[in-house]
C-alpha cells in the first residue's frame, strides 16, 4: 500500500456553527478507502471517490456518502481540513448539490478562504461534508460525484421494502 494511503485523518461534520468529529461509523467507512473498489478513475494523477457503509438499505433509511479526493500528481496541494462543501453530487441522474463553477479545478483548488492544514501530493483529502440521502421508494438508486473533469465511481444503492 502506498504511504500516502496510510495517513487517515479524522472526518468532521458541521452542527450549526460547530465542527465536530464525525460518528465512528463514518470514520470506519472512510478508513476503508485504501482497499475500496471501485474508486473513481484516474485523470492526470487525480481521482475522486465516494463510499457508503453498505449497498442495501431499507426504505427511508439514511444513506451517508463519504467523499474522498486523491492526488499523486507532482506539484498538487491538498487542503485537507474540513468539512468542505460538496458540490456536483448527482442522485438518480439529478444534480442535488450546487455545481462547481465552470473551469474550476476543485477539489484541487479552493472555492473559499482557507485557513487549515495543507498537504503536498501524493495525498488523500477526506475533508468533505458527509452528504445524506433517504430513498422513499424501493429500487436501485445511483449516486455519483462530478468535479470538473473528474468523475467518481458510481454507487448503486439497493433500497428494499
Amino acid at each position: 500500500m502506498p504511504d500516502h494511503l496510510r495517513n487517515f485523518r479524522r472526518l468532521y461534520v458541521r452542527e450549526g456553527e460547530r465542527v465536530l468529529v464525525a460518528p465512528e461509523a463514518d470514520q470506519a467507512v472512510a478508513r476503508g478507502y485504501p482497499i475500496w473498489e471501485p474508486k473513481g478513475a484516474w485523470r492526470d494523477g487525480r481521482r475522486i471517490t465516494i463510499l457508503t457503509e453498505k449497498a442495501r438499505y431499507a426504505v427511508g433509511e439514511e444513506v451517508r456518502v463519504i467523499h474522498v479526493a486523491e492526488s499523486v500528481r507532482k506539484g498538487d496541494t491538498l487542503w485537507v481540513a474540513g468539512p468542505k462543501e460538496v458540490r456536483g453530487e448527482i442522485v438518480d441522474g439529478v444534480l442535488v448539490t450546487p455545481p462547481y463553477p465552470e473551469g474550476n479545478n476543485f477539489p484541487f483548488s479552493l472555492l473559499c478562504i482557507y485557513d487549515g492544514l495543507v498537504v503536498d501530493a501524493p495525498g488523500v483529502d477526506y475533508g468533505f461534508e458527509i452528504t445524506s440521502r433517504r430513498f422513499g421508494e424501493p429500487g436501485v438508486h445511483t449516486i455519483v460525484w462530478r468535479a470538473g473533469v473528474l468523475e467518481s465511481n458510481t454507487i448503486m444503492v439497493i433500497v428494499g421494502g
